[in-house]
């Protein structure tokens, strides 16, 4: 509605000066206005003094009235200035009273693409005052705006009767009223203050009045901060109740704000809320934080989680991160994170050319509510440096060098750990004439350990502290042989790939921990590395062969198949370093591979499996597929996998997600989705969700009712109704996200 004020002042901003059929000359306020001899259309181009703004000025008559001075331009007026146009049936242009008047289907087209209509405008050529009859806007965005009057006053805009709608009119029927607007009596845009307010107005749907407020107010867009309340959200769940937000927006300064509000519940006490946001020339914070009285558990609970960055120079920068909370429920219970660790860390990062370098110290929370009881170590600190040599600088391949230093102190009695490695390596990558594609690597790692209050469950050899040195030296070597072939509108690819690593008999248990490398298990992705144990506590000793291949056909239109069998070899039959259950216990590995399918983009099929390769019993499956049957589309996701010795995946896990779509029409679409735990000891539906979802030009509608199976002393909510109105331009009223 702002543009209305826009639309008055564009029209005024045209300096009239125009040639006329007479043989005189006329100055008046600087401005010269040179009359000749010319045919039915007249077009100008006035000079003002101190003006440097150009305006073209066409008429198919001009006439001048000498004695009251009165400039009347008639029939297919038309002024352009800076790209903007201004059209009337006849403009009047009062020269003592500097006035100047468009009447009749008056049409003003400004450059960002909207257009404004009037029956009459009146304005001051000083642009001070104005008055405008019967506007009608059709913005750039396809919003309209419609008033019976408008006055303007300085730097304020005043619309009587005004309304307006970002919503199309019915193209086959254009007298049905609009999905929705806003009808006021008085709508005011203050220019200076960059506000619009509204007075006695209601927001009609179909032409049906559904809300009124007498008095409302909100920016015009042409500031980027203002104080003021938020929209409010409602929300609504089984543990806490019917629950509504409101927050005060406070702009503190242009680079400084902050947000305070309260969350109130039907059951429960309510939530205090607060953030607060700065930036600097080179950095920034954010701070967001919440807070309640428990009369159920007398104590008060909250969090606080922040940020900050500061970009010290192009080469070094800084920062923290924090996440804090008063107990493992909290969170999930008021929906502000399912995260099951949070992360607390300050740190400095150094990035030059192909070298990095990085000093942080980290601490943990461990939010998971279980019986299990889990001390997460403190890193205080841990430091890695990494230097990268030009391609095929040295010997035809590149040089890396890899330094990291960590400590992990737990509370009390935990177990310590202090550590730091070196690690250099050399690669090179050949392309042989006969089509072979060779990667040689050599790496040497030393890692030096000091452990104090030993875990005998991470170490083999009992309590009390140890040191511990390894060398790990490793050479390993990747050769494929890709074939390809066009078969009309596809290509066939074939990769067979043979891999072959070796390293001396290396230290694995006596004296080290195992603090990073538990989680190992092998599949397609990670089969062919040197190291296929995450992390450095544990390493890949002795001599392995890897062997595999991968084929594919690709068609033009997108679809594809792929699919891929790996397996390894070890050669040493001394002690092997992997747990049960990781698929490389054995001195034969696991089976692993790939299937994939994909029509266009209508269907596709994704399975990765992993046998054991004694009795192909399965170890692990996952599926993933999707389908789109014109209106309906499906998506499953299917896992499996057994448990892992020494980890703290000692049961085995299975579960089923499946989600469905289905679009009733255009604007109308239907959603669901499920997880199903099929393992023996927590069998049964776990999630269960439901959306009903319009989504049409100037609104949309979300709803959704979710249904969680999992245990309540987890603080997730059991049942929760969210339900969201979103209205073009204007922002949304519903739920908390």
């Amino acid at each position: 509605m702002s543009l209305a004020a826009f639309f008055l002042a564009g029209v005024a901003t045209v300096s009239l000066s125009v040639d006329i059929a007479q043989a005189e000359i006329f100055s008046q306020d600087g401005a010269e206005i040179q009359f000749r001899d010319t045919p039915k259309l007249a077009t100008v181009k006035p000079k003002f003094t101190g003006d440097p703004n150009q305006v073209d000025f066409l008429a198919d008559n001009v006439s001048y009235d000498e004695t009251n001075q009165i400039i009347t331009a008639t029939g297919h007026v038309e002024i352009t200035q800076a790209g903007k146009i201004v059209k009337a049936h006849q403009v009047i242009y009062n020269l003592p009273k500097d006035t100047v008047e468009a009447i009749g289907d008056v049409a003003l087209m400004d450059t960002n693409g909207d257009v404004h209509f009037a029956e009459r405008i009146e304005l001051q050529r000083t642009l001070k005052d104005g008055y405008i009859k019967k506007l009608r806007s059709v913005l750039a965005d396809g919003s309209r705006i419609m008033a019976s009057e408008g006055t303007k006053t300085g730097g304020k805009t005043v619309m009587k009767d005004a309304s307006y709608t970002p919503c199309e009119e019915c193209k086959a029927h254009p007298e049905k009223p609009v999905q929705w607007q806003i009808v006021a009596d008085e709508v005011s845009h203050d220019k200076d203050a960059h506000e619009i307010e509204y007075k006695n107005a209601k927001l009609e749907v179909y032409g049906v009045p559904v809300l009124y407020t007498p008095y409302f107010s909100h920016t015009d867009g042409t500031i980027k901060q203002k104080n003021g309340f938020l929209m409010p959200k409602m929300s609504l769940n089984s543990q806490l109740g019917f629950g509504l937000t409101s927050k005060y927006y406070w702009g503190i300064s242009p680079s400084e704000d902050a947000t305070i509000g309260v969350r109130a519940f039907s059951k429960i006490n309510p939530l205090l809320l607060g953030e607060y946001r700065k930036r600097y020339d080179n950095a920034e914070i954010s701070l967001d934080s919440s807070g309640t009285y428990s009369e159920d558990e007398d104590k008060i609970r909250g969090h606080m989680f922040g940020k900050g960055l500061w970009d010290v120079n192009d080469k070094w920068r800084a920062g923290f991160q924090t996440q804090l909370t008063s107990d493992d429920k909290y969170l999930r219970e008021y929906g502000i994170t399912t995260d099951n660790v949070l992360e607390n860390q300050v740190y400095t990062e150094r990035f030059d050319d192909r070298d990095y370098f990085v000093a942080r110290a980290l601490g943990f929370q461990d939010v998971r509510v279980s019986d299990r009881s889990v001390d997460q170590p403190n890193i205080l600190p841990e430091l890695q440096a990494s230097f990268m040599g030009n391609p095929n600088a040295a010997l035809g391949g590149r040089w890396n060098v890899d330094l990291s230093s960590l400590n992990l102190l737990r509370k009390g009695n935990g177990q310590d750990v202090f550590r730091t490695s070196a690690d250099a390596s050399w690669e090179r990558k050949d392309v042989l004439p006969i089509g072979l594609v060779n990667t040689f690597t050599i790496s040497s790692r030393m890692d030096a350990y000091k452990i104090s209050d030993r875990d005998e469950v991470s170490i083999v050899g009992g309590q009390g502290g140890a040191d511990a040195y390894r060398f790990y030296p490793y050479i390993h070597d990747v050769v494929s042989y890709p074939v390809s072939k066009n078969i009309g509108s596809a290509m066939i690819v074939i990769e067979p790939t043979v891999a072959v690593t070796t390293s001396t008999r290396t230290k694995n248990t006596t004296d080290i921990p195992n603090e990073d490398s538990q989680d190992v298990q092998i599949d397609a992705i990670n089969i062919f590395q040197a190291n296929r144990f995450p992390g450095i506590d544990r390493v890949e000793d002795g001599t392995h062969v890897t062997y595999g291949a991968r084929t594919g056909i690709y068609a033009d239109d997108g679809s594809k198949g792929e699919v891929f069998f790996g397996q390894s070899y070890r050669l040493d039959d001394f002690e092997n370093p992997f747990p049960d259950g990781s698929g490389l216990s054995e001195q034969e590995s696991d089976l692993v591979g790939q299937i994939m399918a994909q029509y266009k983009d209508l269907y596709s099929l994704d399975y990765r499996f992993q046998f054991a390769s004694q009795n192909l019993q399965s170890e692990r499956h996952e599926v993933y597929g999707f389908a789109n049957f014109g209106d309906l589309s499906l998506s499953t996701t299917y896992l499996y996998a057994r448990s892992l010795e020494r980890t703290d995946l000692q049961e085995s896990r299975q579960q089923l997600y499946g989600s469905a779509a289905y679009r009733l029409d255009d604007e109308w679409n239907l959603l669901s989705t499920a997880r199903y735990d099929l393992s023996e000891q927590e069998k049964g539906l776990r999630y269960s969700s439901f959306g009903l979802n319009y989504i049409g030009q100037c609104f949309t509608v979300l709803t959704s009712l979710k249904r969680s199976y999992a245990d309540k002393n987890t603080g997730d909510a059991a049942t929760e109704f969210s339900v969201q109105l979103g209205l073009k331009n204007l922002g949304s009223i519903g739920t908390n996200e």
